[in-house]
């Protein structure tokens, strides 16, 4: 694995970006990381909370291959 496929499967995204990707609310992705239905994010503070990339792609992915 390269250098640079490292580093953007590392990248963070805010719940604005992953609510982008997803397509999912932000309230449903709140609820669900309550649910455990969706990945949990990284804490960099009392106030910030991001997911990796890699995190995020492996979830779209599961559910591709479960609704398939």
């Amino acid at each position: 694995m390269s250098t640079q496929t490292t580093q953007q499967e590392n990248q963070l995204l805010d719940i604005e970006a992953v609510s982008k990707l997803t397509t999912l609310g932000k309230s449903t992705i709140r609820l669900w990381v309550a649910q455990t239905k969706f990945p949990k994010p990284l804490e960099l503070g009392s106030n910030k909370k991001v997911w990796r990339v890699k995190d995020i792609n492996t979830y779209i992915e599961s559910k591709i291959i479960l609704d398939n």
